[in-house]
């Protein structure tokens, strides 16, 4: 059990990690996942629902039950954002100079990774389902 004194540093380090306590400052902070578009799902556009049903049939073949046509299309969503995440590292690399670039720059490249990360994770797990 914990003692007076660590709750009492516990709460004072809380204290410090609140987040922004400002309007300007919590308006701020809001928009950070939608700074590359990324953290945001697949929209519903027709284009995109298209590629991703061939993308799914062509894994499956016939004779496909339920489970694995879902398995199938949740591999092929988690392809195409793999495939979203790397024009925007393409892009991002094609506008940074690497040798006088600022620290700033470096790491939006480097927050690409997380993203990536996810979805191999997410087309992993459908593979195995199938």
């Amino acid at each position: 059990m914990a003692t007076e004194k660590q709750i009492a540093a516990n709460r004072a380090n809380a204290k410090h990690s609140t987040g922004p306590r400002t309007v300007a400052g919590r308006m701020k902070s809001s928009l950070n996942a939608f700074r590359h578009g990324l953290s945001t799902g697949l929209r519903l556009d027709p284009v995109v629902s298209e590629k991703i049903d061939a993308m799914a049939c062509s894994l499956l073949g016939d004779g496909a039950d339920e489970e694995q046509r879902l398995a199938a299309t949740e591999m092929a969503k988690a392809q195409f954002e793999l495939l979203r995440i790397r024009a925007a590292r393409a892009k991002i690399l094609t506008d940074v100079d690497l040798a006088s670039s600022e620290l700033s720059e470096l790491q939006r490249l480097a927050a690409l990774d997380r993203y990536e990360r996810y979805a191999h994770t997410r087309r992993r797990r459908a593979s195995q389902k199938l």
